[in-house]
């Protein structure tokens, strides 16, 4: 398609709007905007994008607002004729009647906001009106501790209420009034902090003046560099713009450019990055001596750690020894910590949290379909007509994600929530099915009864493409669906419903989480949903497939490098000679260890056995976030040696012999891995804190000590141990650090550098063919031994503002707007205990107690409570038990047998 730009001819592509066309043609600011923004809907209010348009050359012209109007077939195009730039003058003048004249330009020592670049585009007009009397007055709201306003800057452009709307699906904020008295308002016109605002800053991003700013001014400040790296919270892997001056982060805004993130993040990534300087930070080497830490250099800590692991090995063995490795590190330091595990210390016992909570989605999807990743993109949810959001909370665990799936669920996407609690998406949702906490099997069951009863199984895919449905489907229908029913607690209307709602969709996708995993039958459910994708062909196209919800930042990546016991890098079968002869091979050494490793539990069991003497721990607060405290604290007091590398001395630092300080994420180079298999690059923005070290370098330095001379050299560089990567997995074979480029590569990435958005393509399962499973449901053994004398089941969740334990977030302003954990208690239940709002409880199990403040909701259905476990005031694993998915032992954090009573 032909179009003009002033006579001139160009390429114009269909469903262009006139505004990105010329500025595709020219540059951004060809067209000058106020109310308009690129991750927008066009509204089309202001005008000053106009531009004249004529269907033949000198033909009439007409005034159309170029952000909302299509181009078209020999469109004539002028969009800066005296005509246009008049409007766009009267225009802004009228503005300026009510703007502050001391805020037309940019202060001194702060960058123009985008409407004083539009005033310096456009030109200043004399102001003929009589200035507006009604903004200037408004009181500024400082209440939030991140998020200002100052209405008296405020255009009424309206983008803050659209992007409270279509990119956070808030509504949160709104206009009220008409003419000059229009103001925008928070909920129910109150205060940032009163209303129900989740602190994205979506509207701070997108507001073109300072009338919504943050308390780090991170539009306006003049940053001596800007840095793009990868969040390190959550599994969306957000990509993040760092502004740093005088070698101090100041602001992080989210890059519009950004295919993971699309110029969108939330509060942990916008907000929460002042631990990284924080006063606690560990700065020094620790070691305890008669009780009491003392600094030492690296060097004496080296020796001494080096010296006690030799000294075990060769008394006990290299298998008493054990590492726990991070999902909070790079690719390349996990990589870097199993290649020592294995090399330099002799032992396949690494495990990491990779393993404690998303274990069973590995497992499950290698039976089911040979890959142990999500099957798609994020992106397809633009693609799909059913969603299906299975034991997940992405809101508040994964809110950029979660932010898509409820823009989705608000359009009117066929929307199904299985969840115990009812959650945001759940009140959104066509169907909430609200299942008894450890009834995932149950229900999934009778999912896949009404699916193959109602015929809407897809017959053709099932034969070409699979095997074992016949068992599957001989075992579901002999199924009763009565019984299911009273298990799950949900109705078989309403399953049926569900599922056929599931089936009949065209392209339908699911998602699922920690709610699926942290089960006994975790491993078998994820199996089931990968049934359920098979049964009705929605596997291998866009739109469609399984996508598990990766907790914390890169635990995709952890598992990829191989921070498990009975797989190396790669998911290579350890316990086969061949691949140990091929990772000997690849890492230089003679042999490889034989034996299986122990994962977490089994390490810490066999402590308490006085068989395992030695454990180092990179990144994780084991003592705190791994189920039954007093267990681990048993455990742990047996051992010889207890190594922690962390930021904080957090709670398991607290009992080590020695403590290792780390570098942030801020302070080194590397690569996180997302939930949709997305590897993209971690840039150095500041130099490290203090006397720390990148988790790398610790472990380069300590293979040496060890032993092993890492072949990449002495320094660590994470763009040399990529290359490394890619020669020892085969789905990372063709990345490098370059061609990772800013926006990142899906794997299987191959030779030639092209990525995978999406795997199983037409059928084409990396098992040869995708494998049906069937399994009855059996109820946990925590409620099967503990149900009698406690009765009620406690699941526990995440919380929007935390991260994990929280030993970051809570260095931040985070903690001010979420300070503790709450049990929320269904009203029934609070009423029968006589316990209100407010109150505090005793909650207690057979591992022990702990006093936690109480919410009354309906969130959670009577028989059911729920709490988070960030605050360590709290401690909630001081009651979790040892119960664990049968195949992995993924602690079931989400059925634990409780009692409790009023304080």
């Amino acid at each position: 398609m032909k179009a003009y730009i002033n006579n001139i001819p160009h390429e114009a592509k269909k469903e262009e709007t006139i505004l990105e066309f010329v500025r595709r043609i020219e540059d951004q600011d060809a067209i000058p905007t106020m109310c308009q923004d690129d991750r927008l809907e066009n509204f089309g209010s202001c005008r000053v994008c106009s531009v004249e348009v004529a269907r033949e050359k000198d033909g009439q012209t007409k005034v159309v607002a170029s952000c909302h109007t299509p181009v078209f077939e020999n469109a004539y195009i002028y969009h800066n004729t005296d005509k246009i730039k008049k409007l766009r003058k009267n225009i802004v003048e009228l503005v300026l009647t009510d703007y502050p004249s001391d805020k037309v330009f940019a202060e001194k020592g702060k960058k123009p906001t985008e409407f004083q670049k539009t005033i310096e585009q456009i030109g200043i007009p004399n102001i003929r009106y009589p200035q507006g009397e009604n903004h200037f007055e408004i009181e500024k709201d400082n209440s939030h501790p991140y998020i200002k306003s100052d209405l008296s800057q405020c255009i009424n452009c309206y983008r803050c209420v659209r992007a409270c709307e279509e990119i956070q699906g808030e509504i949160v904020l709104g206009m009220s009034g008409r003419g000059f008295a229009s103001q925008i308002i928070k909920g129910f016109d109150t205060n940032f902090d009163l209303s129900a605002c989740v602190s994205c800053g979506a509207c701070v991003q997108t507001c073109p003046t300072e009338a919504l700013s943050d308390k780090f001014e991170s539009k306006t400040i003049i940053a001596d560099k800007t840095v793009r790296t990868t969040c390190t919270y959550c599994g969306v892997g957000c990509q993040l713009d760092v502004s740093v001056i005088n070698g101090e982060i100041k602001g992080i805004q989210a890059p519009v450019t950004a295919e993971v993130n699309e110029g969108h993040t939330c509060i942990k990534g916008r907000f929460a990055f002042q631990f990284y300087n924080h006063p606690d930070r560990l700065t020094n080497p620790l070691i305890k001596k008669n009780g009491v830490f003392e600094v030492v250099s690296w060097e004496v800590a080296y020796d001494f750690i080096s010296n006690k692991l030799l000294k075990i090995k060769k008394e006990h063995g290299a298998d008493a020894i054990g590492c726990i490795s991070s999902s909070r590190a790079t690719n390349e330091e996990n990589y870097l910590m199993q290649k020592m595990t294995r090399v330099a210390i002799g032992t396949n016992n690494i495990d990491g949290c990779a393993r404690v909570c998303h274990a069973p989605t590995a497992f499950g999807m290698q039976q089911a379909f040979g890959t142990g990743a999500a099957t798609n993109s994020i992106n397809d949810l633009k693609k799909t007509d059913c969603i299906l959001v299975f034991g997940a909370n992405p809101t508040e665990a994964h809110p950029v994600t979660g932010a898509k799936v409820k823009q989705a669920f608000m359009q009117g996407v066929t929307s199904i929530v299985v969840d115990p609690v009812k959650t945001k998406l759940a009140k959104l949702a066509k169907y909430h099915l609200q299942l008894r906490p450890g009834t995932n099997v149950a229900l999934l069951n009778m999912m896949m009864h009404y699916i193959i009863k109602k015929g809407l199984s897809d017959n053709a895919f099932i034969q070409k493409f699979t095997e074992q449905f016949k068992e599957l489907k001989e075992h579901v229908m002999d199924l009763d669906m009565n019984e299911l029913e009273q298990l799950t607690g949900v109705s078989k209307a309403l399953v049926k419903e569900a599922a056929i709602a599931y089936a009949s969709a065209e392209n339908a996708m699911e998602f699922h989480g920690l709610g699926v995993t942290e089960h006994f039958q975790g491993s078998k459910t994820v199996m089931l949903l990968a049934n359920l994708a098979m049964m009705t062909g929605n596997i291998g196209r866009s739109g469609v497939g399984l996508n598990p919800l990766r907790g914390q930042n890169n635990v995709q990546g952890a598992a990829d490098m191989g921070v498990q016991p009975h797989q190396g890098a790669g998911y290579l079968d350890i316990n086969d000679k061949e691949i140990q002869q091929y990772y000997a091979k690849k890492y230089g050494v003679d042999k490889m260890p034989e034996k299986e490793g122990l994962k977490i539990p089994e390490m810490l069991d066999a402590a308490i056995e006085g068989k395992f003497k030695a454990l180092w721990i990179m990144g994780e607060d084991t003592f705190m976030t791994d189920p039954n405290t007093n267990h681990i604290k048993k455990a742990m007091a047996e051992l010889d040696l207890l190594i922690v590398q962390e930021l904080f001395m957090s709670a398991t630092a607290e009992i080590a012999d020695v403590v290792l300080p780390a570098s942030s994420y801020f302070e080194k180079n590397g690569t996180f891995t997302n939930g949709e298999r997305r590897v993209q690059r971690v840039n150095q923005v500041v130099e490290p804190i203090g006397n720390t070290k990148s988790d790398g370098q610790i472990i380069i330095d300590m293979m040496h000590k060890l032993g092993y001379e890492q072949p990449t050299g002495k320094v660590y560089d994470a763009a040399k141990i990529l290359v490394e990567i890619a020669d020892v997995i085969p789905f990372l074979k063709g990345v490098t650090w370059e061609g990772l480029g800013k926006n990142g590569l899906q794997w299987p990435i191959l030779e030639d550098g092209t990525d995978t958005q999406i795997v199983h393509k037409n059928g084409a399962f990396k098992r040869g063919k995708g494998m049906f499973h069937h399994f009855d449901f059996e109820e946990s053994p925590e409620l099967l031994e503990h149900r009698k004398k406690y009765p009620f089941i406690l699941t526990t969740a995440r919380q929007l503002e935390h991260y994990n334990a929280g030993t970051m977030t809570r260095r931040t302003d985070n903690q001010e707007i979420s300070s503790t954990d709450y049990l929320e208690i269904n009203p029934l239940d609070a009423a029968n205990k006589n316990i209100n709002t407010g109150d505090r409880v005793r909650i207690f199990s057979d591992r022990g107690s702990v006093i936690i403040p109480v919410k009354i909701t309906y969130h959670v259905k009577p028989g059911v409570v729920r709490t988070t476990f960030h605050q360590p005031e709290i401690f909630i694993n001081m009651i979790t038990g040892n119960v664990g998915d049968e195949y992995t032992l993924t602690p079931e954090y989400k059925v634990v047998a409780v009692d409790f009573e009023r304080v």
